[in-house]
């Protein structure tokens, strides 16, 4: 008789735990991406008023908070609530 020929039981074990490395692999690597996602969706959605500021003109003296905000454009800045003066209105 012959003696069946087979994988020897060491090579299955091999690929097996190979297999399980790649799934715990590849389960990091999608966790990664979409926290990265995430954080890239917040910072495209940012305002200066999330960011704790009120758009003014560019000029105003105020403590600006820096940072690229979607309500502010290219003729604004974000300044810090609170660190600005109001035009003050004059008595008619």
């Amino acid at each position: 008789m012959k003696k069946a020929q087979g994988l020897p039981i060491t090579t299955i074990i091999i690929v097996l735990l190979a297999l399980i490395v790649l799934v715990v692999v590849i389960a990091m690597f999608v966790q990664k991406t979409s926290k990265t996602g995430e954080g890239l969706k917040e910072i495209q959605e940012a305002t200066c008023d999330k960011a704790g500021g009120t758009p003014k003109p560019y000029g105003t003296e105020c403590t600006v908070i820096y940072g690229s905000f979607k309500d502010t454009g290219v003729s604004k800045i974000c300044c810090k609530k609170g660190s600005f003066k109001d035009e003050q209105k004059s008595p008619v």
